[in-house]
């Protein structure tokens, strides 16, 4: 596991897009930052998917006891209920919350229900920025036509529609697109598209900022999702796909260009992935991945007074929790997903090799029984006896998602708004489209 020393180094390492993307930090010989005008003109949204407060408290205690977002001078740190008009919410109705200022079914995305039995398109944040005027982007280390950013640029009954979530997100007109997905055929409909530029590798991506790109750039990684960063080494795509934080910093470099301002949705989708998985390990450490990519944000807009940066999530996955007996630093020494793991097991290694390799453990006869019957969760199962940590689900169930209240922290103009204690998600969406109501 990187630690996050390593992490920024790497990422100091891609300088054509740092150059390009992030001004210096703040430092006691700058000026102080100006006052804010009274609504952004550019709004920065980072959608931890899966991610509730223990999520947020692993990643704090994986990298030391704190993370990048604990420094950030944030103007409100609220929090939201998360539920769906069905109650427990999937990523779309919760994303479309966010997206929309809408309550809606889950699995439906930017739609809500009519009375008479129908669905209805809601206007987003994006094709309202769009419509103003203002460059657009979506980030995701998901798979771009996921229901996280599905909900902010297309309107289905059923996120499962990727190839047409894919049309209508290629006529939204965006400057900015990457994200997982490249070998899923859903994606044909954002490919070819004439003007635009695509990318395949981060040193494509670095070059496309290096020589002032203005935008479209789209660019897709990965079948799925991309590679959780445990596995990226071992995926092989450690020097060839963009990490999070690099494709939020060529982002910013290309949608700032608009003199308009603009709109960019940043999603750290693994952190789900991990949470349904029951992988404490990769959990903690996406959630250090999102809050590099927080700071990259952070340092680009600090001595700005017309940018917002809202941090939150779609809900929390997993019922995960710690507890005082938690070894974290066991934990830590696991140095790739279950995913994996369970991938290595199914091609015939042995799984007293695999956990030994890869978890740092020698398995007991017992722990070994666990994982044959169970499977892939089995892993997650010995994992966390031995380091001390619970979920809600056991042997084949896999995580689902809780209604436990998700971070709402906001910084920059009109911070306040985000203010307050379990309050309905939609009011995000309905902050979001205020500020480019005119």
């Amino acid at each position: 596991m990187r630690s996050r020393t390593s992490r920024l180094l790497a990422l100091a390492g891609s300088t054509a897009v740092l150059a390009a993307a992030i001004a210096a930090p703040a430092s006691a010989g700058r000026p102080p930052r100006p006052q804010p005008s009274s609504a952004p003109k550019n709004v920065i949204v980072f959608v931890g998917d899966g991610m509730g407060p223990a999520q947020v408290n692993l990643g704090r205690t994986m990298n030391g006891g704190s993370l990048f977002i604990d420094q950030i001078p944030w103007g409100a740190k609220g929090s939201l209920d998360t539920t769906s008009l069905e109650g427990t919410t999937d990523s779309a109705a919760g994303a479309t919350a966010l997206a929309s200022g809408a309550e809606t079914n889950n699995g439906w995305v930017g739609m809500v229900p009519t009375s008479g039995g129908g669905g209805q398109a809601v206007e987003t944040v994006l094709e309202r920025a769009e419509d103003r005027g203002k460059a657009t982007g979506l980030i995701s280390d998901s798979y771009i036509t996921d229901a996280t950013p599905a909900a902010f640029a297309a309107h289905v009954t059923s996120r499962s529609e990727t190839e047409a979530i894919a049309g209508q997100m290629a006529d939204q007109g965006m400057e900015f697109l990457m994200g997982g997905g490249l070998r899923q055929g859903s994606v044909a409909p954002l490919l070819g598209l004439p003007g635009h530029t695509y990318v395949d590798t981060a040193d494509e991506l670095d070059a496309y900022v290096a020589g002032g790109g203005a935008g479209p750039v789209f660019g897709f990684f990965g079948s799925w999702n991309m590679a959780f960063n445990l596995d990226r080494d071992d995926e092989g795509v450690a020097t060839t796909d963009p990490t999070l934080p690099e494709m939020t910093a060529a982002a910013l470099s290309t949608l700032s260009k608009d003199p308009d301002g603009f709109f960019l949705m940043v999603e750290a989708g693994l952190i789900d992935w991990a949470g349904h998985e029951g992988d404490a390990a990769s959990m903690g450490d996406e959630m250090i991945e999102m809050d590099d990519a927080v700071q990259v944000a952070y340092e680009w807009a600090a001595s700005r007074s017309d940018t917002s940066i809202i941090f939150t999530a779609d809900h929390e996955t997993g019922g995960f929790a710690p507890t005082r007996r938690t070894n974290y630093t066991a934990l830590k020494a696991q140095t790739a997903t279950l995913e994996y793991m369970w991938g290595r097991i199914s091609k015939g290694d042995s799984i007293r090799s695999t956990l030994t390799t890869y978890a740092n453990i020698v398995p007991t006869a017992g722990e070994i029984a666990t994982v044959t019957a169970c499977g892939e969760h089995g892993i997650r199962d010995v994992l966390a006896a031995r380091w001390k940590v619970t979920w809600g689900e056991s042997c084949t169930d896999e995580g689902e998602h809780t209604d436990t209240f998700v971070p709402a922290w906001a910084w920059g103009p009109r911070a306040g708004d985000f203010a307050g204690i379990g309050y309905d998600n939609e009011r995000v969406g309905l902050n979001l489209l205020s500020y480019f109501a005119a």
